[in-house]
């Protein structure tokens, strides 16, 4: 659930016709597992960012550029089992891990936003 849309069409008012306006929006408006929520944010030099947490905890971001949006799997989501690194690897080869020990993600279509909502919907081992 996207708890501020007023803010969210302020950001994606940023993003180019397309791929990744359309990835930006799926991560935007998709069901999470848990009761995860989406907020829109600005912090800093990041000024369209999605986080999806719970609470207190803020477990994923996505982060819009002009030719991507930059998915990030947050050290929280590791520490509390909503995803596995080896299987967040396996499933997207092209995935970085960051020095924080985040894994990043590059998107570029909501094809591929998708698979990382489902990816988080999969039963972990």
């Amino acid at each position: 659930m996207l708890l501020n849309p007023d803010d969210f069409e302020t950001h994606v008012a940023h993003a180019p016709a397309g791929g990744v306006r359309d990835a930006f929006t799926a991560f935007a408006h998709a069901e999470y597992p848990g009761g995860l929520t989406a907020r829109a944010t600005s912090k800093g030099f990041i000024a369209h960012e999605l986080r999806i947490e719970d609470g207190d905890f803020w477990y994923f971001s996505a982060v819009l550029n002009e030719e991507w949006v930059l998915w990030y799997f947050r050290k929280p989501a590791f520490r509390d089992r909503l995803v596995e690194t080896d299987a967040v690897r396996a499933a997207f080869p092209t995935a970085h891990v960051t020095p924080k020990g985040e894994v990043s993600l590059r998107v570029r279509d909501a094809e591929t936003a998708q698979a990382v909502i489902a990816h988080l919907s999969a039963p972990q081992r």
